[in-house]
C-alpha cells in the first residue's frame, strides 16, 4: 500500500530558537516531593523553638499586655523591683526594674530616691507615659539604705551632734530611735524612724526680715492665725499644722523657721521633741547656770544678767547677755553648741567702768578700751592668695579695697552692728567668699568687712578683727570668720 499520501505530518517545532528539547519534557515528580519534605522540616523546626521557648515568649507576651493595658494614668500601684540611678533627670531621677524585666521611670518630689539601692518597695502613682515608658511619681519607699561613704562622720557620739547651719541639736537620746541619713545639706536635714522606717525631711532657713517666705514674725503670725491646729512641743516650740495641706510649721524666735512635709502628725511630733531647740527657754533654763564659766576675762566674771537675746550670726545661733549696774557693766556673746558640757562657746566677753558700754565721751575720742576676745585657730591650711592678680573695688564713698585673689565674690549689705565693740557703730557689711560659693555669701561669708564709725581706740582684738582706715578717714573693721582666710583677710588693702 502506498501510504505516502495519507501520512500523519510531523509535529512542528517551536519557531523559539532559545526552546531546546526540554520544552517537550512532562515536569519530574521528584522536585515536588523534595518541595513537601523541606516545609515538612521546616514545620517540625519552627514546633520545636516554640516548645524550647514556650514559656520566654508568653513572659513577652504578657509583658507587653500590661506595658499597653494593665498602667492607667492615674492609677496607684504598690510593686517592687530593682532600682538603678539611670534617670535622664529631667522627666525622671531614677528607672525600677520589675521581675518581669518591664522597665519604669520613677521621680519624687516629696522622697530623696538616692539614699536607697537595691530591691525596694514602692508605692506610687502612674503620672505619664514617655517613649512606651511609664513614668510615675513615688509616694513610699522602703528597702536598703545606699552606703555613701559618709556613714562614720554621721555616728553617735556620747554629746550628740548639734547643726549650727540649722540651730538644731540631736541629743545621744536621739540616736536610740532615728539614724541621720544625710549630711543636712541644702536646707534640709533628713533622720530615719528605726522603727518604721519613715524618712523624715525637716527643711530649715534662716528668717530674714526682706523676704517674705523667711520673715519668720510675719510666717508666725499668717500660719498662727489660719492653722488647723497647734500643739506645744518641748522647748517651748509651738508646732503648728497649716491649713488644707500635709504642712507643719515651728520655729526657734525669729532666728531660724522649720517645715515638715507630707508626713503623718504622729512621726511628726515624734521628732520634734526628740531633737532640741536652742530656743530662749532653752537659754533661760540651761544655759544661764553656766555663764560665770563661759563670760571671765580671768579677773572678772558675768555673774548675774539683766538682758538676754539670741540672733543668727555668721556661724549660727548666739546670745548677748549684758549686765550693766551704775558704776559697772559687762556684756558677753557666746556661740551656742548643747553638744558642748557648758553648752556655748565664748564670743566676747567687754567690761568698762561706765554705765553705758557702748558709748564712750565725745571729749574723750582718744580713750583706750580693753576688749578681750576669743582668738580663732588660724594654723590650718590657708586660702590661697595671688597680689598680681588683686581684685579692686572702688567705692562711690571716695575710697577702693584690693583683695589679694580674684577668685572671690563679695557683696554689701545696710546693717546696724556693733560687733560687740565699745564705741562701735557700723553700718555696711561687707561679706566675702570663694567664687564658687557665692550662692551662700551671706548665710556662710569667710570674711566680712564692717564700714563704721568708731570713737576712741580699740586695743587688744586678738586675730578676729583687723581695724584699718582709709585714706579719707573712713574706718574698717575686717572680721575674719574662717580661720583657713587669716592670710587673705591680712593682705587686703584699703585706700
Amino acid at each position: 500500500m502506498n501510504f505516502k499520501n495519507n501520512a500523519v505530518p510531523p509535529k512542528k517545532q517551536p519557531t523559539f530558537t532559545w526552546y531546546g528539547n526540554e520544552y517537550l519534557q512532562q515536569p519530574k515528580k521528584w522536585i515536588s516531593l523534595l518541595t513537601l519534605f523541606i516545609v515538612i522540616v521546616l514545620t517540625f523546626v519552627v514546633a520545636f523553638v516554640i516548645f524550647k521557648n514556650y514559656d520566654r515568649i508568653t513572659n513577652l507576651f504578657v509583658a507587653s499586655l500590661e506595658t499597653s493595658e494593665t498602667f492607667t494614668i492615674g492609677q496607684d500601684v504598690v510593686l517592687s523591683g530593682m532600682l538603678h540611678a539611670d534617670g535622664d533627670l529631667i522627666s525622671y531621677t531614677h528607672t525600677l526594674t520589675l521581675p518581669d524585666a518591664m522597665v519604669i521611670g520613677l521621680k519624687s518630689r516629696s522622697l530623696d530616691l538616692s539614699i536607697y539601692s537595691g530591691m525596694i518597695d514602692i508605692q506610687w502613682v502612674v503620672e505619664k507615659e514617655l517613649n512606651d515608658m511609664f513614668i510615675v511619681e513615688v509616694a513610699s519607699v522602703s528597702g536598703d539604705l545606699a552606703m555613701t561613704g559618709d556613714e562614720e562622720s554621721l555616728l553617735w557620739s556620747g554629746s550628740g551632734i548639734y547643726i549650727p547651719q540649722a540651730a538644731i541639736y540631736l541629743p545621744a537620746e536621739f540616736g536610740q530611735k532615728y539614724s541621720l541619713v544625710n549630711q543636712w545639706e541644702n536646707g534640709v536635714l533628713k533622720v530615719q524612724n528605726l522603727a518604721t522606717n519613715q524618712i523624715i525631711q525637716i527643711s530649715y532657713f534662716v528668717c530674714k526680715t526682706s523676704d517674705p517666705n523667711k520673715n519668720c514674725e510675719q510666717l508666725q503670725k499668717n500660719i498662727s492665725a489660719s492653722a488647723e491646729k497647734k500643739i506645744s512641743t518641748s522647748y517651748a516650740a509651738n508646732l503648728y499644722k497649716l491649713e488644707g495641706v500635709t504642712s507643719r510649721y515651728f520655729s526657734n524666735g525669729n532666728n531660724y523657721g522649720y517645715f515638715i512635709n507630707d508626713i503623718s502628725e504622729e512621726e511628726v511630733v515624734g521628732v520634734v521633741n526628740a531633737l532640741i531647740l536652742p530656743t530662749e527657754y532653752y537659754i533661760k533654763n540651761t544655759l544661764l547656770s553656766k555663764i560665770q564659766t563661759l563670760c571671765t576675762d580671768g579677773t572678772s566674771s558675768l555673774t548675774q544678767v539683766t538682758t538676754q537675746s539670741s540672733s543668727v550670726d555668721l556661724n549660727g545661733l548666739v546670745v548677748n547677755l549684758q549686765w550693766p549696774t551704775l558704776d559697772w557693766s559687762a556684756s558677753c556673746k557666746l556661740f551656742i553648741d548643747p553638744s558642748l558640757a557648758v553648752g556655748a562657746t565664748k564670743i566676747s566677753y567687754i567690761t568698762n567702768t561706765t554705765n553705758d558700754w557702748n558709748d564712750v565721751d565725745d571729749d574723750n575720742e582718744d580713750a583706750n578700751t580693753t576688749v578681750s576676745l576669743s582668738d580663732i585657730d588660724t594654723s590650718v591650711k590657708q586660702f590661697p592668695i595671688n597680689l598680681e592678680k588683686a581684685l579692686t573695688f572702688t567705692s562711690s564713698k571716695w575710697y577702693s579695697i584690693i583683695f589679694p585673689s580674684s577668685n572671690i565674690a563679695y557683696e554689701a549689705v545696710n546693717v546696724r552692728e556693733d560687733l560687740d565693740l565699745p564705741g562701735v557703730n557700723c553700718f555696711s557689711q561687707m561679706d566675702v567668699t570663694k567664687f564658687s560659693d557665692k550662692e551662700f555669701m551671706h548665710e556662710d561669708p569667710k570674711v566680712s568687712i564692717f564700714t563704721c564709725s568708731i570713737k576712741g581706740t580699740l586695743n587688744n582684738l586678738g586675730n578676729t578683727f583687723i581695724q584699718k582706715t582709709s585714706e579719707n578717714g573712713t574706718e574698717f573693721i575686717i572680721q575674719i570668720i574662717d580661720g583657713s582666710r587669716a592670710d587673705f583677710a591680712n593682705n587686703i588693702e584699703i585706700n
